[in-house]
């Protein structure tokens, strides 16, 4: 069973363009080794972190989107921190995300739903109110 999962790493800013793109070259040759489908490989370069990190105050941003099964992204975590050149890294399951979003889309959806209802049938109340106060009006006025 394949989900789609995004991968998010920082590699140490000391570390040069080569051996970021080692990094990187690791990381997609373990999704696609294990029969999983890289689909997309976002990098953002060097950019300053929020928080010093092991005394860094910089690093590469990598972003990878993959197709893969649970067991490669277990294993691809377990590479990932074994690698010194990696600060952090961070896995997300993009299917539950949007299996969340469906569901308060729907959800929206049926309250915008019943809304809509409530406020017809407010309408249609008033409309009848009014209706039977004017024929009281016009019954009143013909006496």
């Amino acid at each position: 069973m394949t989900s789609r999962y995004e991968i998010g790493f920082i590699v140490t800013p000391d570390a040069g363009e080569e051996e970021v793109k080692k990094v990187i070259e690791a990381v997609t040759t373990t999704i696609t080794k294990a029969k999983g489908v890289v689909e997309n490989l976002d990098e953002w370069g060097r950019k300053k972190l929020a928080f010093p990190i092991q005394k860094h105050l910089e690093g590469h941003y990598v972003f990878v989107v993959a197709e893969a099964d649970g067991a490669v992204v277990a294993t691809l975590e377990r590479r990932l921190k074994q690698m010194e050149k990696v600060l952090r890294f961070i896995t997300l399951r993009l299917d539950d995300k949007l299996k969340k979003s469906n569901k308060l889309t729907k959800r929206w959806a049926k309250i915008d739903r019943i809304r809509k209802k409530s406020m017809d049938s407010r309408s249609e109340e008033k409309e009848s109110e009014e209706f039977s106060e004017s024929e009281e009006e016009s019954d009143a006025s013909e006496k």
